[in-house]
């Protein structure tokens, strides 16, 4: 949802691409600080709040776990479902992905003086 929205959930995607871009601001300054930062991006999970939408929807438990793996072997984004596990490997070698990369160099980058 933070970078595919769903049609019938406008204002929750918005705040959902909110959080994201704000993770990927800040990411790349806490790790000098013992912080690490992961993204979970999954795709519907079987919760009260998509009860009443039939499509298809993870187990939240299958979530959870799957969150755990990820962050145990410490990796930078996390899709946590069969839907969004489809989508991971486009978006880990995508375009959005190579310029985050970029703009987290700059984080030690000294000001240019004018």
């Amino acid at each position: 949802m933070a970078f595919a929205p769903l049609p019938f959930t406008p204002a929750y995607a918005v705040s959902k691409a909110a959080a994201f871009n704000l993770r990927n601001r800040f990411a790349p300054s806490w790790p000098g600080r013992g912080v690490r930062v992961h993204a979970v991006l999954t795709e519907p999970t079987d919760t009260d709040m998509t009860r009443g939408f039939d499509i298809p929807k993870a187990s939240p438990e299958s979530v959870a776990r799957a969150i755990f793996d990820g962050v145990e072997r410490g990796d930078e984004d996390i899709f946590p479902d069969p839907l969004s596990a489809s989508l991971s490997e486009s978006w880990r070698n995508g375009p959005v992905k190579a310029f985050e990369h970029e703009y987290a160099a700059l984080v030690g980058a000294e000001p240019v003086a004018s």
